[in-house]
């Protein structure tokens, strides 16, 4: 991956483009610090390039890449997640940005995506395919030794978070939803969510004073609800992680999640991550008939992601 796509892949995140919307997004100008604080990313973007193209021009045994996943509802930090795993020098990464790998968020058929893994010369090819996190068995299937990683987060920020980018899209999705949905073209993955029991569960859930942060919070659940129908929990291939221990313990959660794709972890890989964004609950209400149902599937989420631990039940979902 060239330096020019880093920066420009990095570029699109500041105008909403991780949710594959057929309406435009919020357009939001940086403040000052925010162009400062990017500026510094791609600085280390570069400076990984270069020290990547070191490392592997090394004459070392021919290896085999393979590739990895990083999936969720939009919100829960799966950009860091990728962020940081790219700084492992056995990583190459592709988020929903990427042209090469992606179409309005959605990923490229398996042809695309497998020619993208041979060609490179990384361990592990990383892509986020959160857009499709619901295919998410499918992705696995396609090719030997994928690892995917599974990323959520308590359903509060990530409508808190949801709000501030996209402020009303959610909201209009899920009346749209509980209408018929219409034709959305390429971007029917939030249609093919409404599987199963789904329509009934959101005509249950839904009022006609239905807030933004509610259909956030709806949003989030019938993403991660998808962990559960398509029987995740236990595989050997999938690694379930909550965001909260991530940005409080990345010294320990990163080299977890390094050995589980088999790539080198640095120190230094960590540097950018912190929890500042953790439990800021304090801007938008939810109704308690859908904060019930999500604090259900929360603790559901939680259970298993301690199961892999194999360590006794202990949670944050507690309001």
């Amino acid at each position: 991956m060239s330096a020019q796509t880093l920066v420009r892949s990095d570029i699109a995140l500041w105008f909403g483009s991780d949710m594959g919307h057929r309406k435009p997004s919020i357009i939001r100008v940086p403040t000052t610090a925010q162009i400062l604080s990017r500026v510094r990313l791609w600085q280390t973007d570069f400076t990984m390039w270069r020290e990547k193209r070191a490392y592997r021009g090394v004459p070392r045994e021919k290896i085999q890449s393979n590739a990895g996943f990083v999936v969720g509802c939009q919100r829960s930090g799966t950009d860091m997640v990728l962020w940081t795993l790219d700084r492992s020098l056995d990583v190459d990464r592709f988020d929903e940005n990427h042209r090469a790998a992606f179409v309005s968020c959605r990923i490229k058929n398996k042809a695309t995506r497998q020619r993208l893994i041979d060609k490179s010369n990384a361990k592990r090819v990383i892509f986020k395919p959160v857009c499709d996190s619901h295919r998410a068995v499918r992705l696995l299937n396609d090719h030997a030794d994928a690892r995917m990683i599974w990323v959520y987060r308590d359903f509060r920020d990530v409508a808190n978070s949801a709000v501030a980018r996209w402020g009303e899209m959610n909201l209009e999705y899920i009346r749209e939803l509980r209408d018929g949905g219409g034709d959305w073209g390429f971007h029917q993955w939030n249609r093919e969510l409404m599987a199963g029991e789904k329509p009934s569960e959101l005509e249950s859930l839904y009022t006609e004073n239905l807030t933004v942060y509610d259909a956030a919070a709806l949003f989030w659940y019938f993403v991660n609800a998808t962990f559960f129908e398509q029987a995740l929990a236990g595989r050997d291939d999938v690694l379930l992680i909550r965001y909260e221990d991530l940005v409080s313990s990345p010294a320990v959660e990163f080299p977890r999640l390094c050995d589980f794709l088999d790539i080198g972890y640095r120190k230094e890989m960590i540097d950018s991550v912190f929890a500042s964004s953790v439990r800021r609950r304090s801007k938008g209400p939810i109704g308690d008939h859908i904060a019930q149902v999500c604090l259900e599937l929360q603790g559901r989420l939680d259970r298993a992601c301690e199961a892999s631990r194999g360590q006794p039940d202990f949670h944050l979902s507690a309001p």
